[in-house]
């Protein structure tokens, strides 16, 4: 296991705040009492037990006058902290989960649970952790509960922001009953794998919560298998109070993990009742186009204004499992439990941004016009027709304020409004657009093909003017075949090759089509005008002879009456 420390140990750093402890603190941490323990070495006089994590975020800093949470310690001088744990600006306190709940009566605990293990000879080294071995009817297990009051700030947002539109996040599901915040559960886990079959397992469960007055981070963790039936039943005990649960991913990846989980422990809870609220693909909706990346990380440094300090990545949360299981120490794990604790309250962050955005509360002077679209887009999948159709009215006029100032936009966002404003029945904005995307295309080989389609389209159906709709293939052919000489020639090309060849033979056989028929007309009204009287018999002159002869096979009509009035 040497190898595998050494390859992980820039990820087993401690915190800023536990890389120089106290002189003898390891000795006195030893020499805590069982009551210390339980309720933490600060309510009985002695030092206090550093946060899991004081590593400040740069772009979160705490604002004049933000409240502290009453759990924050002192540090050795017995001054407040100036930055809550892991950049908060309301500090997450620690301590037992009896501090925990003694805070709310609203609560809903497990029943009966036993209390904590405090003569066990782990419990110090995990109360380094502020973590406790938690004894459930089922067995014991790891838990870890931290919490922060509801004026806390993450990032730009604090986390009681959640309450003012919850309501917005009825838009996810709109036949299910109304939502309330103290109804969410924020879910995330850390698995010993990447995939979803049997061999993956949990080993730890962050779950999150609003109570009165604060925001609670619970994380249940298993030290070997055998923990993780008790887990569970602590887990379906804890579930029954809420309504939603809120992941990030969680869809296709956290929750199916758990529900196999409880399957192979031969347990049936009732957790296909609670509605799934996956922020990943609001998200995908909202980012996709304008991060590169709309991972969790990325989208609180962007969207959220929180980054993060020395974090452990996800992806090596299962190697530091194994390490700890090979070896037993807990230190390993300390990035595993921030890094989990921060993805939970990022939920309940970003769940408030989401809801902003339903309601319409959300700023939009800083977006730009793709920004606008992508909202806008949204928007409309949400049901939200008014707000969408002003965003996407405001996005259209910035649009027309970079054309007018002679700035290029993106041809892929042309095309998108004006797909988008086909499909609304409003031809001429999106005609506007498709001609825009041509003029400022510049060399025709880099000129949009999809535009010069459209627009042949447009002249052909609606406006029945083929012979612009014909030039306009044309053009398109040739933009084609000019890009087959710089690219590499593709299945996908010569298809659209062939399509726009018989949308050409199509236009030709219509312009035949239209010329004779504009002939016939002229005959029609020929025949309609009444002739001169003829002159009579004897006057008539002789017919001149045609230049061809008749061929012996040429009868009269069958129909002539007077050379057959039989």
């Amino acid at each position: 296991m040497s190898g595998l420390r050494d390859r992980l140990a820039r990820h087993l750093k401690p915190g800023k705040a536990a890389a120089a402890p106290e002189a003898g603190a390891e000795q006195r941490q030893a020499e805590l009492t069982p009551e210390q323990v339980q309720h933490g070495p600060a309510e009985s006089g002695g030092p206090a037990v550093c946060p899991l994590s004081e590593s400040a975020a740069g772009a979160a800093r705490e604002p004049a006058g933000a409240p502290v949470a009453t759990g924050s310690a002192p540090d050795a001088a017995g001054n407040a902290p100036a930055e809550g744990a892991h950049g908060y600006a309301g500090h997450a306190s620690g301590g037992s989960p009896a501090d925990a709940r003694s805070g709310s009566g609203q609560a809903d605990e497990p029943a009966a649970p036993a209390a904590p293990a405090q003569a066990h000879p782990e419990a110090a080294v995990w109360a380094k952790l502020d973590a406790e071995l938690y004894e459930f009817p089922a067995g014991s297990f790891v838990r870890r509960v931290r919490t922060y009051p509801m004026d806390a700030y993450h990032g730009r947002y604090r986390l009681d922001a959640l309450h003012e539109h919850v309501q917005e996040l009825e838009a996810f599901h709109p036949e299910a009953e109304p939502v309330h915040a103290e109804g969410l559960l924020f879910f995330d886990t850390e698995t010993t794998g990447l995939g979803v079959g049997a061999g993956n397992v949990a080993f730890l469960v962050g779950i999150g919560y609003y109570e009165t007055g604060r925001f609670v981070v619970e994380q249940l963790f298993i030290r070997h298998p055998a923990e993780e039936r008790a887990m569970l039943a602590y887990l379906e005990e804890k579930m029954k109070r809420f309504t939603h649960v809120v992941s990030y991913n969680g869809r296709t990846f956290d929750w199916p993990i758990l529900q196999n989980r409880f399957i192979l422990n031969r347990m049936r809870p009732d957790i296909d009742r609670l509605l799934h609220l996956d922020l990943l693909h609001p998200s995908r909706s909202l980012w996709k186009h304008s991060m590169p990346s709309v991972r969790l990380g990325k989208v609180e440094e962007a969207q959220l204004g929180y980054a993060r300090e020395d974090d452990v990545s996800g992806a090596f949360a299962p190697e530091l499992y194994v390490l700890y299981l090979a070896e037993g120490k807990t230190d390993v794990l300390r990035g595993v439990f921030v890094h989990n604790e921060r993805d939970i309250v990022s939920l309940a962050a970003l769940s408030a941004l989401i809801t902003r955005y339903l309601a319409n509360e959300e700023p939009l002077e800083p977006k730009s016009p793709g920004d606008l679209f992508r909202l806008g887009q949204w928007l409309l999948k949400m049901n939200r027709l008014p707000s969408a159709e002003k965003i996407l009215e405001l996005g259209f006029s910035r649009l027309q304020e970079q054309g007018e100032e002679g700035r290029t936009v993106s041809g892929d966002l042309l095309l998108r409004y004006a797909a988008y404003y086909k499909k609304a029945g409003v031809r001429d904005r999106a005609v506007e657009l498709w001609n825009r995307l041509i003029r400022q295309a510049g060399p025709a080989a880099a000129a949009p093909v999809e535009a010069y389609i459209e627009l042949a389209m447009h002249y052909e159906h609606g406006c029945k003017d083929y012979a612009l709709a014909l030039e306009l293939s044309r053009e398109a052919l040739d933009v084609l075949r000019q890009r087959r000489r710089l690219l590499r020639r593709s299945e996908k090309a010569a298809d659209e090759e062939r399509r726009i060849a018989h949308r050409i033979e199509r236009l030709q056989r219509k312009l035949r089509d239209c010329g004779k028929s504009v002939s016939e007309r002229k005959a029609s009204v020929k025949t309609a005008i009444p002739s001169k009287p003829s002159k009579p018999p004897g006057q008539a002159r002789s017919a001149k002879p045609s230049g061809k002869p008749r061929p012996a096979y040429a009868a009269d009509s069958l129909f002539d009456v007077s050379r057959n009035p039989g």
